[in-house]
């Protein structure tokens, strides 16, 4: 009998249309309604579109920076090139027993260290935890494997050094969308590394919401089709991929240094840490997250999956009050998971 923890079996009536609320359609409409007509990055450009951003001249609110937020730095592996990070702590007393490694998303184009503030706050101030977010190349500037890379070298130094900088050990690491993407292969970067201190670290937990796992597209992707466009859809990941991986072939996309859906779990069996993916059943990644998260539990490891009905690709990141955005009850589910895995 599988445990209530089991992640291959996922309840199939999150799935019927049925079970999407009204406030959900109501608040997918509006978002379909700000994005009609909107500008889209690879029109103007990433490096135009990212001040738009900033700006608050696309569907997004303008960029938001907290006071509490600390802006630092951490060496790269490249010689007098450093990688900025944001540090946020708890501002409510509570003491940090924790590091939580983020991870943020944006296409792997978009958005930087800066870009979640009051998100990674309350993460902090409910959990007791500090968040560290790092700022990874963005491309088309910086093409794979600039961005992995430098995921990759933060997750190191975090082992090295978070106990001695921060008074607390590393624990969790997570992110969404491109961000959930690049967490897993952080993960897995260091559970394959030649050092023992590296491949030997057991993170207490993974949260991964909405993820991109085959950077190929898999059928969600192909036949999500509301009647204008929700967030992201097929044209929008295709010119994500095409700007981290141009001249790719599909072959090569489907790597798993790329992709870790095609990754070898099974050699890794015992050491994969818990780990939370969520994801809305209206969002063109679905199938990343039903697949990898169905592999990640073949391979032995603890897996929760919490589907949103109606759910919009991003939903989680909406203010929690936010009606039909379901944020809360992503936040929840989080909360309820670093509880259990502390």
């Amino acid at each position: 009998m599988a445990s209530s923890k089991n992640a291959v079996l996922v309840d199939p009536s999150v799935f019927d249309p049925a079970a999407i609320s009204q406030d959900t359609h109501a608040f997918n409409q509006k978002l379909m309604d700000i994005m009609r007509g909107a500008p889209k990055w690879y029109e103007v450009g990433a490096e135009q579109y990212r001040k738009m951003r900033e700006r608050g001249e696309t569907p997004l609110p303008p960029l938001t920076l907290l006071d509490s937020a600390e802006q630092t730095s951490i060496p790269s592996r490249d010689a007098g090139r450093d990688i900025p990070c944001r540090v946020l702590r708890p501002q409510n007393g509570k003491p940090i027993s924790g590091v939580y490694y983020h991870i943020h998303g944006g296409g792997w184009v978009l958005q930087t260290e800066k870009s979640q503030d009051i998100v990674l706050q309350n993460l902090a101030n409910t959990n007791g935890i500090l968040l560290f977010s790092v700022g990874y190349r963005l491309a088309p500037e910086n093409p794979f494997p600039a961005g992995p890379n430098d995921c990759y070298d933060a997750a190191e130094w975090l082992v090295d050094n978070a106990e001695s900088r921060f008074g607390a050990p590393l624990k969790y690491i997570g992110g969404e969308s491109a961000g959930a993407h690049l967490s897993m292969l952080a993960m897995l970067h260091l559970l394959q590394h030649k050092e023992s201190r590296y491949n030997s670290f057991n993170f207490s937990g993974q949260i991964l919401h909405f993820g991109a796992y085959d950077l190929t597209n898999l059928p969600q992707t192909y036949n999500f089709d509301p009647p204008e466009v929700l967030v992201l859809d097929q044209d929008l990941m295709n010119h994500y991929f095409d700007a981290f991986l141009p001249g790719k072939s599909l072959v090569e996309k489907k790597h798993p240094s790329i992709s870790p859906l095609y990754a070898d779990l099974t050699s890794l069996r015992g050491r994969l840490a818990p780990a939370l993916f969520t994801c809305g059943t209206s969002d063109c990644l679905l199938d990343d997250t039903i697949f990898m998260s169905a592999k990640y539990q073949m391979a032995g490891a603890e897996t929760e999956v919490l589907i949103v009905p109606g759910g919009c690709h991003g939903y989680c990141m909406f203010p929690k009050d936010t009606k039909g955005a379901q944020a809360d009850v992503a936040m929840q589910k989080v909360e309820d998971f670093i509880s259990r895995h502390k």
